[in-house]
């Protein structure tokens, strides 16, 4: 098994460097955590915290479904170097915080290097830096691509590297310091009740933080910070410190790399209301001239509740094996750092095919994985059986779900998890197949509840029945149960909502293998599709928007048949006849065969354009932006690529389209460095009818990118994702991906769903591989 060693390929930046450039928001009110961001720690649907690239923890979603930006200065790693009669003492962070004053946040920006490949990150720093001694820290998080178990985890590991490459002996101390997060709400300020205690055994020495008892369901259980037993190093530790004003910890660990033991019984006194209190564990070791020894820490909780707005709570996904008592926070612990080993191993394992491809771009290696934060990061819900009712299936993997994002707080958004759900199926197909049953099983339902349209301030119902639902539900409220929690337009008329559900079934069929999924979803995907069709009012065999934004791109009007949801329209066709053919219909097959033919049709002859060398208009109804070009018109063919579905439209003309796409939307805005903006006028201007139509999309931009790659056009294909990724690695917005963002890089909803679409591209790459491109 390899240690800590940082590869060949990683997102890096010089410690606390502040981005001269960074990304604001677009539109007032939006979260921006600014670029003070990082690898998060944590398991999916565990609930995560994240720690930037400067070293500081601040990022706070213990508690599903809320955001918080907090720096915690007690939350920290700090380093005791001594040699001779010269000592010193810094915190691993390159940052200066109002509180804890005394504490040794002395090191300069630059002082050491951060590098991130998710579910990875690395602190590397040089001996001019940290007194001679050589020291790489590697934070982990077990999100392991097929393994349920190790992925949900709630759980982080950092192991120290260090080495003495002088010539004399260094004595070397590794702090681990923590406040106790567990006092209140990360938005409000401590509560009296929270208490911690130092426990020894199982090959560890620990902090055990334990709640007051009365606190948020979701906040309720243990916390731990443990650090591994070796031969040769002294662990001690202390339960209690002023994490805000502390003077007398750090004055202990600075003297000699050690804690002394404090008074168990004073120490484990609850918090008093106000008081902020923390626990911290040291490793203390001598390093030989030459010598290279590794210590280990683990951060983990025991939350095992996820408590929504509506009152109903569900258990967590890893109280499957870990119980549900949420007394178990330190065993969790123990267990990571007796596991780590085994775990990046398994994470080297399965990374290595893309970072250990030379042939592959250095950016997009480092991209594809640290996209994958989200998994984590969004919010995300994984269950096992709700609070008082049965135990789970344990064939079961339980009900998984992603928010759109923190500014849009609605699980599973139907029309953007069309795109980032590439990310789910090719990693944890297990929860895509249950998660495309959870979604159809929404469909045929009713909630007549009346809801003001926030666009429009019309009164529509909340959501009909047979009408693809825009999200399963919002935290506030009861998800799973009430779908549509999105209200910003009436979603019962939208264009996009049903062929995607037809087009992502299918998808499933066929790269899940999954016959079964046929039967129970054709009767539900056909009944939606038929209601959709009532939306034809010319009777050409396209559905027509009615002069809105009825589609996911919902601020930007579509008049009559458009490009974008013709061809996801006629990619449903395709969809239901070969569900129609797997399931022995043939008749049923031949007649939405015929509907496709019909649609065809209508779709070359309006929306084909000869201009530009060629492109399908954005609309043909008379409307701002009808002959725009959209980069997002071929999201249909896209699908029926990857699924196996064929050629919608004439493919000369497909190809055409993409290389206009590429030349206009791609390298005639922003200079080719920017992605594919989602709408550019035939003169060469941006299209500014909307809000959203002058915005670049990433997600949308990484799945054009699979498209042209699919159908052979390599080099657009890389030059247009690069730019997405440019915007998102070189202007502060790293690890809070966001939505969309202008020409001048700002940008709209951080922390966003649909930019995991980058794994689209693998996808494309081995069916390109295969010899089966689109």
């Amino acid at each position: 098994m390899s240690g800590v060693r940082v590869p060949a390929v990683t997102w890096a930046r010089p410690m606390g460097l502040p981005c001269d450039r960074v990304s604001r928001p677009r539109v007032p009110g939006l979260i921006d955590d600014g670029e003070w961001t990082g690898v998060p720690i944590g398991g999916l649907g565990a609930g995560s915290i994240g720690r930037s690239f400067r070293g500081d923890v601040n990022r706070w979603h213990l508690e599903v479904g809320r955001h918080a930006f907090r720096p915690v200065a007690a939350d920290a790693f700090s380093v005791f170097v001594a040699r001779g009669d010269r000592r010193e003492a810094h915190v691993l962070a390159a940052y200066r915080p109002w509180e804890l004053p005394a504490w040794g946040f002395d090191l300069p920006v630059g002082s050491g290097t951060y590098h991130a490949l998710y579910p990875r990150a690395w602190q590397a720093f040089e001996p001019e830096a940290l007194g001679g001694l050589r020291l790489t820290s590697e934070q982990l998080s077990p999100v392991i691509a097929g393994d349920l178990v190790r992925s949900a985890l709630p759980t982080g590991t950092f192991e120290f590297r260090l080495e003495n490459p002088g010539t004399e002996p260094l004595t070397v101390g590794i702090m681990g310091s923590w406040a106790n997060p567990l006092s209140a709400r990360v938005t409000d300020g401590p509560v009296a009740g929270p208490w911690q205690e130092v426990v020894a055994g199982g090959e560890a020495l620990g902090i055990a933080f334990h709640d007051a008892g009365d606190g948020p369901p979701g906040l309720r259980g243990t916390f731990a910070l443990a650090a591994a037993a070796a031969d040769g190093v002294e662990l001690t530790a202390r339960s209690r410190f002023d994490a805000r004003f502390d003077r007398e910890l750090w004055a202990d660990f600075a003297d000699d790399g050690r804690l002394t033991t404090g008074d168990p019984e004073a120490d484990r006194r609850p918090a008093l209301a106000g008081e902020a209190l923390g626990g911290a564990v040291c490793a203390t070791l001598t390093l030989a001239p030459g010598e290279v020894r590794s210590v280990r820490f683990a951060v983990a909780w025991d939350l095992p509740v996820t408590a929504f707005g509506g009152g109903r709570c569900w258990w967590k996904r890893y109280t499957r094996e870990w119980g549900r008592s949420g007394e178990r926070a330190l065993d969790i612990a123990r267990h990571a750092l007796a596991e780590t080993p085994a775990w990046r191993e398994a994470i080297e394992a399965w990374q290595a095919p893309v970072v250990d491809d030379a042939s592959l771009p250095g950016w997009y290696r480092a991209a594809l994985f640290n996209e994958l934060y989200f998994m984590v990061d969004g919010g995300t819900f994984w269950e096992a059986g709700e609070v008082g009712g049965p135990d789970p299936d344990p064939d079961d993997p339980g009900r998984f779900a992603l928010l759109e994002c923190l500014d849009y707080p609605f699980y599973d958004t139907v029309d953007v998890d069309f795109y980032a759900s590439a990310a789910v199926v090719e990693l944890w197909p297990q929860l895509e197949r249950r998660g495309i049953r959870d979604l159809l099983a929404t469909v045929s339902g009713a909630d007549a509840a009346t809801v003001t349209i926030e666009a429009s301030g019309v009164r529509a119902s909340r959501k009909d029945a047979y009408a693809v639902p825009h999200d399963v539900g919002g935290p506030d409220e009861d998800p799973f149960l009430r779908p549509n929690r999105y209200r910003f337009q009436d979603v019962n008329g939208w264009i996009d909502l049903a062929p995607k559900l037809a087009l992502q079934v299918w998808r499933d069929v066929v790269l899940l293998d999954d016959p079964a999924l046929v039967a129970y979803a054709r009767p539900i995907v056909e009944a939606a599709l038929r209601r959709l069709a009532t939306q034809d009012r010319d009777g050409d065999g396209l559905p027509d928007h009615a002069g809105l934004p009825d589609q996911t791109y919902d601020t930007w009007p579509m008049h009559g048949p458009s490009a974008y949801g013709g061809l996801l329209w006629l990619g449903a066709l395709r969809a239901a006849e070969e569900l129609a053919r797997r399931d022995g219909d043939d008749a049923a097959a031949a007649a939405w065969h015929a509907d496709f033919e019909r649609g065809r049709a209508s779709f070359e002859r309006r929306l084909w354009r000869d201009d530009l060398g060629g492109y399908y208009a954005y609309d043909d109804g008379g409307g701002a932006s009808s002959n725009s070009i959209m980069a997002d018109q071929l999201a249909g063919q896209w699908y029926a690529d990857l699924s196996g579905l064929g050629d919608l439209v004439d493919p000369v003309r497909a190809a055409a389209a993409l290389r206009t796409v590429h030349r206009v939307n791609v390298v005639d805005f922003g200079d080719g460095l920017m992605g594919a903006v989602n709408g550019m006028r035939p003169d060469g201007v941006i299209d500014r009818s909307s809000e959203q139509s002058q915005e670049v999309w990433t997600g949308t931009t990484y799945a054009l990118a699979a498209l042209m790659l699919g159908r052979g056009l390599t080099e657009e294909a890389w030059e247009t994702a690069s730019g997405a990724a440019k915007v998102t690695y070189e202007r502060g917005l790293w690890f809070r991906t966001p939505e969309a963002y202008d020409r001048d890089g700002n940008y709209r909803a951080s922390l966003y769903l649909r930019p995991l679409a980058i794994w689209a591209i693998e996808e494309a790459r081995r069916r390109v591989a295969r010899g089966r491109p689109g």
